[in-house]
């Protein structure tokens, strides 16, 4: 790409402010700082050092894309926001849908007048092949197993009308998957484009043929090792249509992966408008340094909100000791997590007992789940208990760590970076309780954890936002493959009676009498066995820099989290506006 004009930016890459952009004729127009967004990209193991997806654009491959743009630019049917307690789904593509009265049938109404960015029309045919072609690449491709458990049939009716048949009454089924809202939500993708490729191989990236096609309001203008740049097009459906006013801001610069310090100091210097969340010693430091920055509480603590993603110490269940239910136990005593978020967080953050997230229309569920907590003594810190069971396990202990067969009991966990403030104070206690701890970074995490070659590791619960299904079925058998096949879920634990119960609660609307039970009975057996341990609620402490930008969403005005790489940042920038 040849460069005619770059804004040099502090400890950053050159970033393209004019010249030639990738493709044929393709110009890259002068976009003022001041009508810029430019953030890192938020994955580690794809953005660091470069974008290795610079040139590939499938949102479908486990692991393998970075969230700079499929996450927001495929829009959904609806968004939905999980920080008001009263929040309903907000109708985009789609206008309405119904269910028929057993839940097996579903009708979505497309709102007419929506466009591919080529110009094609969005109908109810790229939706059912969407889910068609999901459904027959079962379970290569993200999504694809859910498609493949669910859906019995999905048919167009006409352009603006789509019938899904599910295999049995699921009436979460819109929501759990076409619904953004977090973490949450698989894309669309055109039929025009997709159906004449191989979808396990097919890089949906070609600027001179305007791939990749999408729906938001931006086009790539470019992608390369050290950036992406997305520049506003005018033409947008929802701006045609008077849906949506086009956004404020003009053009996203997104740059490589960069470590904390650096994101730090690019914000002090007002060379980047967001980042990653920071850790507590960070933010405060950042809040000190430029008074242009703030949070979603301003510039008070907690500086954060809780997300949808409550982290979990997981393992391989397939893979010994800790198949073993009564070892994960043993772990599970071992633990102290108030000392975790008091020394890893100081303080700033809290712990949790369940894998669900604490958000406003979940905190039912922490209530009704309140005494299986104490039966199981998920909470209770206890090192002899876990000694008592490792000695059970025929472990023994006559020097710094448990042994059995002359080979001591260890354990390594995976992580990527957002937990290298928490893991070293758990690998302390662990080794303390006589477990060979320790921990790694690499950078085919991702990988490692849906083979199953990660035997531990931490990683959060996706995506609970109404209620707990979402989550729990995560842990059903259906997402289990062997270790050294790609699974859509990591925990590979199987129960039958909890995948009966799960199954039941599929088929049982959110507000229906049973779904309590239902709940409390599943609950028994997953905090019975714990096939992953809940450590802790997981805070976005995400820095908003006004020095260009205003009206980041806040708890006074949270009209969406503010998670950049999350399915809902298209609300956040149809709200910016650009500082007077």
């Amino acid at each position: 790409m040849r460069i005619a004009c770059i804004l040099l930016l502090a400890s950053l890459p050159l970033v393209a402010c004019g010249g030639t952009g990738e493709g044929p004729g393709r110009t890259l127009k002068n976009v003022p700082r001041s009508r810029t967004l430019i953030m890192d990209c938020a994955e580690a193991n794809t953005c660091a050092g470069q974008i290795k997806d610079y040139n590939s654009f499938n949102p479908f491959i486990p692991g393998s894309i970075s969230r700079i743009g499929y996450n927001f630019l495929y829009e959904p049917l609806y968004f939905f926001n999980a920080y008001e307690a009263d929040s309903e789904l907000i109708p985009w593509i789609a206008e309405s849908h119904a269910f028929n009265a057993d839940y097996t049938e579903i009708t979505v109404k497309i709102r007419p007048g929506v466009e591919w960015s080529d110009g094609h029309p969005w109908t109810a045919h790229d939706f059912v092949f969407t889910i068609n072609m999901l459904k027959d690449n079962a379970p290569q491709l993200m999504y694809s197993t859910d498609m493949a458990t669910w859906v019995e049939e999905a048919v167009a009716l006409d352009d603006l009308t789509a019938r899904i048949a599910l295999k049995a009454p699921n009436p979460r089924f819109l929501f759990s998957y076409f619904v953004h809202s977090g973490d949450q939500g698989v894309p669309i993708v055109p039929k025009h484009i997709w159906e004449s490729q191989d979808p396990e191989n097919f890089k949906n990236f070609d600027l001179a043929k305007g791939w990749p096609v999408l729906t938001g309001p931006y086009q790539i203008a470019v992608s390369e090792p050290a950036q992406r740049i997305w520049d506003l097009r005018g033409d947008w459906w929802a701006k045609k249509l008077g849906f949506q006013q086009l956004p404020k801001v003009e053009r996203i610069i997104y740059l490589t992966y960069m470590e904390e310090n650096k994101r730090v100091q690019n914000l002090i210097a007002n060379n980047i408008d967001t980042c990653l969340e920071l850790r507590p010693a960070n933010i405060v430091s950042l809040l000190q340094a430029n008074t242009n920055i703030t949070t979603w509480t301003g510039r008070e603590p907690p500086y954060s909100y809780i997300t949808w993603w409550p982290i979990s110490l997981g393992f391989n269940g397939l893979e010994a000791p800790w198949s073993d239910p009564e070892m994960r136990r043993a772990v599970n005593y071992a633990i102290d997590r108030e000392q975790l978020v008091e020394i890893g967080w100081q303080n700033s953050g809290d712990w949790t007992l369940l894998p669900i997230p604490d958000l406003p229309q979940m905190k039912k569920y922490f209530t009704l789940a309140e005494d299986l907590v104490a039966k199981h003594q998920v909470g209770v810190f206890d090192p002899e208990q876990s000694a008592a069971i490792l000695s059970r396990k025929g472990y023994a202990r006559s020097g710094e760590f448990w042994e059995k067969d002359g080979k001591p009991l260890s354990m390594v966990i995976d992580i990527f970076s957002h937990f290298q403030d928490l893991t070293p104070v758990l690998i302390a206690q662990l080794k303390k309780a006589g477990i060979d701890a320790s921990f790694r970074m690499t950078s085919d995490f991702n990988t490692r954890l849906r083979q199953g070659t990660a035997r531990a590791y931490m990683i959060g619960n996706f995506s609970s936002m109404r209620d707990p299904y979402f989550v729990l079925r995560q842990y059903h058998s259906r997402f289990v493959q062997p270790t050294g096949e790609p699974a859509d879920n990591p925990w590979r634990w199987q129960n039958a009676a909890f995948d009966k119960l799960i199954d039941q609660m599929g088929q049982t609307p959110s507000d229906h009498p049973s779904m309590n039970e239902l709940y409390r009975r599943a609950m028994d057996i997953w905090l019975a066995e714990l096939p992953s341990i809940p450590i802790v609620q997981w805070p976005h402490r995400i820095p908003h820099n006004e020095t260009y930008w205003t009206n980041w969403p806040t708890a006074e005005n949270p009209y969406i989290n503010s998670a950049y790489w999350s399915r809902t940042w298209l609300l956040v920038l149809l709200q910016l506006q650009p500082k007077a």
